[in-house]
């Protein structure tokens, strides 16, 4: 009988570490946590914007970028950096639809891709991040539309040969106003 209290205490005990370990860890991801130890990141960590991309009828992919200094190795810390992300039916995320948390890692440049699954077919869509505070612009995005769909007009628009230093283009707010299924950037 003293063979079997042993083992159950030891495993009890084991158990009892392992839950409290995992209940610490899982506090450094929470949002909203205390984190004396890490200081305050810089202002202005979302210089690069927003993204969308990879359009499936259900799914959109999210991207951002944490560099408040793009042109000189981005300007972040060394550490992982818990980003909140959310996606909602409209633009003042009155009607939200997703919403989580993902890492910025150093080794992606602190850079977050975001897969956002179940969202409703041909539809659009309006995304932010927020990170220590900061609030990134907002994106919008649309699904693709369903596969059995009849599909209607494609409105497709195509920008070339982007030069900035010879001064700025105007036809891409006529791209946005236009509202195209389809945008292409060439490089």
């Amino acid at each position: 009988m003293t063979g079997t209290v042993s083992r159950d205490r030891r495993c009890f005990l084991t158990a009892g570490a392992a839950a409290l370990g995992a209940a610490a860890t899982s506090q450094l991801w929470l949002p909203g946590t205390a984190r004396a130890a890490e200081p305050q990141l810089p202002d202005g960590v979302f210089t690069l914007g927003v993204a969308s991309g990879d359009p499936l009828p259900d799914a959109v992919v999210l991207w951002t970028r944490l560099a408040p200094d793009p042109l000189n190795g981005g300007g972040m810390p060394d550490r992982a950096v818990p980003v909140q992300w959310e996606i909602a039916e409209d633009s003042r995320f009155r009607k939200p639809v997703r919403r989580g948390l993902a890492q910025a890692l150093p080794e992606y440049g602190h850079s977050v891709h975001v897969d956002v699954r179940g969202l409703r077919p041909g539809r659009a869509y309006w995304y932010r991040f927020r990170v220590d505070g900061q609030l990134s612009p907002t994106g919008r995005t649309r699904t693709a539309p369903h596969p059995r769909s009849s599909g209607g007009p494609l409105r497709v628009a195509l920008a070339s040969c982007q030069n900035w230093q010879n001064g700025y283009f105007t036809p891409y707010a006529d791209m946005l106003a236009q509202d195209p299924r389809l945008r292409a950037l060439r490089r």
